[in-house]
């Protein structure tokens, strides 16, 4: 796995943050139509606010896997309209 991690939601992880393994890099205000294009797609989903970032930032960032307990949601989500979004996931 490369370091530094990459987040949009560094609340629930600011030790990491101040241990230099994360890093703010995405800026949801310069992204707001492609979330909102990415909203509508999976709709029927109800995607939260998150994962609609992380599907950006996966879409921003390719050579990054997507760490998340999520499975069910991120089997279907893709980045770039068909890609699949290459997972970390637990056992």
């Amino acid at each position: 796995m490369q370091e530094p991690l990459l987040t949009c939601a560094p609340d629930v992880v600011l030790a990491l943050f101040r241990e230099g393994l994360l890093r703010l890099s995405f800026d949801a205000g310069k992204h707001l139509p492609a979330l909102s294009a990415l909203a509508r797609r999976y709709a029927d989903r109800s995607p939260d606010f998150a994962d609609l970032c992380l599907i950006r930032m996966s879409e921003l960032y390719p050579q990054h896997v997507v760490a998340t307990v999520d499975v069910a949601d991120f089997s279907v989500y893709r980045r770039n309209g068909r890609e699949v979004i290459p997972l970390v996931t637990p056992d």
